[in-house]
């Protein structure tokens, strides 16, 4: 008996000393440090940054190397490759030991098809090995989802600063409109709304001159045509492209399609919407639309003073909302934009303290003083809230350009706390599939509204001129052309 017990106890203590051998290979790196104050480790960081941004982040981190770097042994070196496209193709060419490429940094900022592709190539690290459940709950969920897209659902992307969609208008020369009309600016709750209200801005406009025939103005313009779709689909039901453990099931739902045409090639072809200049910002500028989606970092370009084509200036104040949904939405999400920093497959010393460093950046006072400086929104949760936001501003919002971008990090705060901060996940040639869908419907609105305009001047009258377009079979074709070029590209790869 007492022989059967000490063996209970022997096999009882061997399962005991294997779980928890077992539990620490699985917390594995999170425990166990490879830093050594005496022995500092060097890690290079790849940013995209320039101008206030990058002094900004240049400061941070000698910050950083002055307290948390110096007290654990670690150096942050920061290099700026310019730009985003030249830092992947740099990245990309250090990874596949490319003749003159750079040595590979730790940490790169990097868009998630980048990181698919290094990913592939087994380059980066996960941040799971470095993050427990309780640190990653702090962060805005839509930000952290975002970097799970391989087939183990590990996270490959940190966040450490995002920006959303907004509607911003040109509230004083909408004013005329809205006083005639009675559309005003808080009207607009749905996309079909903005749709209804630019034709009649359009018709409005027209009649201000009766003596000429359809030179009515475009109300409305909206950046990224992509991002239209994408977001578009995902908020009435049918995502695109949903990728779960790395692999991807395509939802090109025609009747998704249809109501995204009506409300964008529609009001294109009819001069309802408009796209004159490389952004929508330098339309409103010049008095060719009074309406914009665009990017919430970009809220610092926003015209302050419209000067007309016949050279007339006036001063103007802006209106800010989040970007409106559509009428049927069953998913109430927002767009969420911007790079997130990989980890580098590096040494266990080099990896520990590059996740050192995103984790002191991105605490939330740090961050959001950082956000503030660049115009685009912290990633924590905390941070992400009017009060956090107007406490930590320290812009003289007397000025009109401070307080747009006072007013458009309020606004995303509010979108990324209330609903789904939405990004589309990678897979084998999504950059190519994007590129494909935002420029087939710009390119075919861009095209037939030309044609239609010819036709006009020819003595049609917008109603014959638009007939041939506005038609399903019309729209059929232009989908189901749409459709196989899609999935003719997700096949190739």
């Amino acid at each position: 008996m007492k022989t059967n017990l000490h063996i209970f106890k022997r096999v009882l203590q061997f399962i005991t000393a294997a779980a928890i051998a077992l539990s620490m290979a699985g917390c594995g790196k999170k425990n166990k440090s490879a830093l050594d104050p005496q022995n500092p480790v060097t890690i290079t960081i790849w940013n995209y940054y320039n101008g206030d941004q990058l002094v900004a982040f240049e400061k941070l981190v000698d910050e950083f190397n002055g307290s948390v770097g110096a007290e654990k042994g670690i150096v942050a070196i920061t290099v700026s490759q310019g730009d985003i496209t030249t830092l992947a193709d740099s990245l990309l060419d250090s990874v596949n030991g490319n003749a003159g490429a750079q040595e590979l940094p730790t940490l790169a900022a990097v868009y998630s098809e980048t990181a698919y592709i290094l990913d592939k190539e087994n380059a980066i690290q996960s941040f799971d090995n470095y993050f427990t459940e309780d640190e990653l709950s702090k962060y805005i969920p839509g930000f952290i989802d975002e970097g799970r897209f391989n087939e183990n659902n590990e996270l490959m992307l940190f966040p450490i600063i995002k920006s959303t969609e907004l509607f911003t208008a040109n509230e004083t020369d909408w004013q005329p409109f809205a006083d005639e009309t009675g559309i005003t600016l808080e009207s607009l709750e749905t996309v079909e709304d903005l749709t209804a209200a630019s034709e009649a801005y359009y018709k409005w406009t027209d009649s201000l001159t009766p003596n000429i025939a359809e030179d009515g103005k475009a109300l409305y313009g909206r950046d990224s045509i992509a991002n239209y779709v994408y977001l578009g689909c995902y908020q009435l039901g049918h995502e695109l492209f949903n990728v779960k453990n790395g692999k991807m099931t395509l939802d090109m739902d025609r009747d998704t399609f249809k109501t995204l045409w009506d409300n964008y090639y529609i009001p294109y072809i009819n001069g309802y919407f408009g796209a004159y200049s490389k952004y929508r910002s330098e339309d409103c500028k010049t008095g060719k639309i009074l309406a914009l989606t665009s990017s919430s970092s970009s809220t610092g370009y926003l015209p302050t003073t419209v000067t007309t084509d016949d050279d007339l200036s006036h001063d103007i104040s802006i209106y800010f909302n989040e970007s409106v949904p559509f009428k049927d939405s069953v998913n109430d999400a927002v767009v969420q934009q911007g790079a997130n920093y990989c980890l580098l497959k590096s040494t266990d010393a080099a990896e520990q303290g590059g996740v050192e460093f995103l984790k002191w950046f991105t605490e939330s006072q740090r961050n959001l003083d950082f956000a503030l400086q660049s115009g685009y929104s912290p990633v924590t949760v905390d941070a992400n809230n009017e009060e956090s936001i107007r406490s930590a501003f320290d812009g003289d919002i007397s000025d009109v350009k401070n307080k747009s971008v006072l007013d458009a990090l309020v606004l995303s705060a509010d979108a990324f706390s209330n609903k789904t901060a939405y990004a589309t996940k990678p897979f084998n040639g999504s950059k190519d599939v994007r590129a494909l869908l935002g420029d087939s419907l710009q390119n075919i609105a861009y095209a037939d509204r030309e044609a239609v305009v010819s036709a006009i001047e020819s003595g049609k009258s917008r109603e014959e001129a638009v007939a041939q377009y506005s038609t399903d079979e019309y729209f059929d074709e232009w989908f189901n052309s749409i459709c196989s070029d899609v999935e003719e590209a997700v096949s190739q790869q």
